[in-house]
């Protein structure tokens, strides 16, 4: 996939629709556009990942290779090497998202899937506060009162089916570090996008993060049953890889660039609704009415926010 134009591809988001022509306008919508993309292909990652029927951490340590080698193979294609800025630039958003993954993994082992996600949706709460520190991006009552809405709407989508909420101390520990794992990631991608364009970043992001998992997969087991891996588990690892994996987050380093973090992060929250929502045609969980509403709340806070541009 080819890295969009990081400079010229949108005006800036603070720049007034007044001063705008209808072409600069059209270009404004194109990171809104393409973080609506990223919503749906990482809604689609938990769904396709239950496909996969190897061990987690094996999975996980596959993908991140796999991901790793293709956007390395893209950027070298485009002229575009490893270099010591776009691993420098790419370390902190990569060890966060390689924590993140690890974390996430022993978050599901020893809490219920309802607990984790509902802790990881306080996300755009966190972003944002951070955000208005580091980036000086302003936090309005309009932006938290819709915040708080779309959390509300998300935990309704995750618990209306009445999912076993259960955890232990290390399972409440996992969940809280993955949420901020991907707090660092969000505000290091913005950051990084500032002077790296998107595949620079994507490609060092992969690189750090599949360096954490590797040996925790190989302490953990997950490097002993690589050879369990079928053509239907390396199908599902293709597919992951071209949409959620490579795409999704070439999209999202793209579009970052653009977008406020608070706002991105409060986006994509609407992910959790597309998960629950592919399941069904997927695996046969039909979301129940309450479950369909909680969906309702969280995307109509979401549209919202991709409206007020």
């Amino acid at each position: 996939m080819t890295s969009p134009p990081t400079s010229t591809a949108a005006p800036s988001p603070a720049a007034a629709p007044g001063a705008l022509s209808a072409a600069d306008r059209r270009a404004a919508r194109l990171p809104y556009a393409g973080l609506g993309v990223v919503l749906l292909l990482w809604g689609l990652g938990p769904p396709l990942s239950k496909l996969i029927t190897v061990a987690p951490l094996t999975a996980s340590f596959t993908r991140l290779w796999t991901s790793s080698i293709a956007i390395v193979a893209v950027q070298t294609a485009m002229g575009s090497r490893p270099t010591r800025k776009a691993l420098k630039g790419g370390m902190w958003g990569g060890l966060a998202f390689g924590v993140n993954s690890i974390a996430f993994f022993y978050a599901i082992v020893n809490a219920s899937i309802a607990t984790v996600t509902v802790i990881s949706a306080l996300q755009p709460a966190l972003v944002m506060i951070f955000a208005s520190r580091i980036f000086g991006e302003k936090v309005t009552r309009w932006g938290l009162g819709w915040t708080a809405v779309a959390i509300g709407g998300a935990a309704v989508a995750v618990l209306g089916k009445g999912a076993a909420v259960h955890t232990t101390t290390l399972g409440i520990l996992c969940s809280v570090g993955s949420l901020l794992c991907m707090t660092v990631y969000f505000l290091a991608s913005k950051q990084a996008r500032q002077t790296l364009g998107a595949g620079e970043y994507v490609m060092g992001v992969m690189l750090w993060a599949s360096v954490v998992v590797t040996p925790v997969a190989a302490i953990g087991g997950g490097l002993g049953h690589l050879d369990e891996l079928d053509r239907i588990d390396w199908l599902w690892i293709m597919v992951m890889l071209i949409g959620p994996g490579v795409g999704g987050q070439l999209l999202m380093g793209w579009a970052v660039r653009f977008v406020p973090v608070s706002r991105t992060a409060m986006i994509l929250l609407g992910s959790t609704v597309v998960s629950i929502l592919a399941a069904w045609p997927i695996h046969g969980e039909r979301p129940e009415l309450i479950q369909l509403l909680g969906c309702a709340i969280t995307l109509g806070a979401v549209t919202l926010i991709l409206q007020r541009r």
